[in-house]
């Protein structure tokens, strides 16, 4: 990330290809923002309860926070499009539908 010259001073090298951009996309539907595109599908960013809750055996609807990105694009898109989900900590995705 970081080189030190000689002069002992520390310089930065951004590196493109492992920078983490922190925009947000257009989705299908208006007014909904996700957080990132992988393979052509919104990935939204979710905290511990939203990423784990859902992972309930015989759980037949995915609950999200009220008001959240990924819980207006499911009930606009009436739980048809598939989409990700991204654990905010870790990093790990996990594919819905």
């Amino acid at each position: 990330m970081g080189e030190l010259s000689g002069d002992m001073e520390r310089t930065t090298s951004i590196d493109t290809d492992h920078a983490v951009q922190q925009t947000e996309f257009d989705t299908d539907v208006p007014d909904v923002k996700a957080n990132g595109v992988k393979m052509g599908l919104p990935v939204f960013n979710v905290d511990d309860k939203d990423f784990y809750q859902n992972f309930n055996f015989g759980r037949r609807r995915l609950r999200f926070a009220p008001g959240s990105n990924v819980q207006q694009y499911m009930a606009k898109t009436r739980y048809n499009k598939p989409f990700w989900i991204q654990h905010t900590k870790s990093g790990e995705l996990r594919k819905v539908k």
